[in-house]
């Protein structure tokens, strides 16, 4: 899949940098890809009618919203998961273990995505490759870039981990206590529309409806 998505993407590419250039532009490589879709997406429309390209559009639309989606889902759980994999390795390091056994430890003994992360680590150290190069895959994630920065620098560095660790839960827990700040925020709104769409019509059906009725009734209808 990843050759002909890069290979789809050279293509739109260099249609887009084609049409920015007859139009004037400085070449932008987001840019053209963008053109490119565009000029792709009006040739076919005039090429097959409208209803292809509309389904086309909503079909990729609903795909890069689940991706999307599931991205953020995972970003959120890695970030909910962080405070407690560090408070799990601040406890091996202050009990004397190296960076490999409180990975290990973590990965035997931790719930989540952390701890999987945590596994992967030392399963590539324990097929040969240095632990701080199997950390660096840890980069990757930018919620994670900063624990393993910390890990890295221990590893390599021999720098205390317990401190770097200890300031890191504190920011993790802070930023959790954040998101979930933003999370309930967030509830009265989404709960609106079922309130609206549920309590409005039984509220009609249970008060507006016997008194309408009644008086209908009163009128001689």
């Amino acid at each position: 899949m990843r050759p002909v998505a890069a290979t789809l993407g050279w293509v739109l590419a260099g249609i887009g940098g084609f049409t920015r250039r007859l139009a004037g532009r400085a070449p932008d490589p987001v840019a053209d890809r963008r053109w490119g879709a565009v000029a792709v997406g009006a040739a076919v429309w005039f090429a097959a009618g409208p209803i292809p390209v509309v389904v086309v559009a909503v079909v990729g639309g609903v795909q890069w919203w689940h991706r999307s989606r599931t991205s953020r889902q995972a970003r959120a759980d890695l970030a909910g998961g962080l405070p407690d994999a560090v408070d799990l390795l601040v406890l091996g390091a202050d009990a004397g273990l190296t960076v490999f056994d409180a990975l290990e430890a973590l990965a035997r003994h931790g719930i989540g995505p952390v701890a999987e992360a945590a596994a992967t680590v030392v399963e590539r150290a324990r097929r040969g490759v240095r632990l701080g190069d199997a950390l660096e895959g840890l980069r990757t994630e930018t919620v994670l870039a900063p624990l393993a920065d910390a890990l890295i620098d221990a590893e390599r560095y021999g720098t205390p981990l317990s401190a770097a660790l200890g300031q890191l839960a504190t920011d993790a827990r802070e930023h959790r206590r954040r998101s979930a700040e933003v999370v309930a925020r967030r509830l009265p709104v989404r709960l609106l529309a079922p309130l609206v769409g549920c309590a409005l019509p039984a509220t009609l059906l249970l008060a507006v409806v016997p008194v309408v009725v009644v008086s209908l009734d009163g009128l001689g209808w």
